[in-house]
């Protein structure tokens, strides 16, 4: 099987496991090169001491055996696209060179997922394959999922990775039962498969380009992201 590196994008520490970390780890379980990215620390306060959500990142990324890149771009010049940050950006995407790249949705109510979703797609123009993840939290009902990943035998490390964001830890979307009714619903919705306790993620694809035989095709198609 041939390996992929995967990078993917998350405004704040925990984005990322939230919207995609049983599709991580599946990836890391195939022995494809994961990379995560965050974008920002945050300004502390309730959302959580800076430090103290690095090192929750960075054991996070441990289960996951993820790279992990912090860029700790300043949340305040995060809450609408800027060049400064596509540069950023632009510059650890063509470090990494990944063959698939996940970021934020364009559809969300968050103000700096949205800026982060909208640098990310300016940065990767090179990239042949952008998909967009789901956050419980702030992902809108105008994101239309046409790409589903069964977590089944992965929802345990997400809920781990998740276990080690201690600082929202009190907050409603981070609960387990929240986590795993969505992807329950998830799996239903999408007809992965007819497993009792079958969970899965759900993206939608902005670009998907397949190599094969006859050179590179464009699918636009519902399928499994994997």
């Amino acid at each position: 099987m041939t390996k992929t590196v995967v990078a993917s994008i998350g405004a704040h520490p925990d984005d990322v496991e939230l919207g995609m970390g049983g599709t991580l780890a599946k990836h890391s379980k195939r022995g494809d090169e994961v990379h995560i990215i965050i974008c920002t620390l945050g300004i502390g306060g309730t959302s959580g001491d800076p430090k103290a959500r690095e090192n929750e990142a960075t054991a996070a990324a441990k289960i996951l055996n993820a790279r992990l890149h912090i860029l700790d771009f300043p949340v305040v010049k995060l809450n609408k696209p800027s060049i400064e940050f596509e540069i950023i950006l632009k510059e650890i995407i063509n470090d990494i060179s990944p063959g698939r790249l996940y970021t934020h949705s364009p559809f969300d109510y968050h103000q700096v997922h949205e800026s982060v979703s909208e640098c990310a797609i300016n940065a990767a123009r090179d990239v042949q394959q952008v998909v967009f993840y789901e956050v419980v939290s702030s992902t809108t009902t105008e994101f239309r999922a046409n790409a589903y990943v069964d977590i089944t035998d992965y929802i345990d490390n997400k809920m781990e990775c998740l276990g080690h964001h201690n600082t929202q830890s009190g907050k409603s979307y981070v609960q387990a039962h929240i986590i795993k009714s969505l992807a329950h619903a998830r799996y239903l919705i999408g007809k992965i498969g007819t497993r009792q306790n079958g969970m899965a993620e759900a993206f939608t694809i902005s670009r998907m380009f397949i190599p094969n035989g006859k050179g590179i095709r464009n699918t636009n198609k519902k399928e499994n992201a994997q």
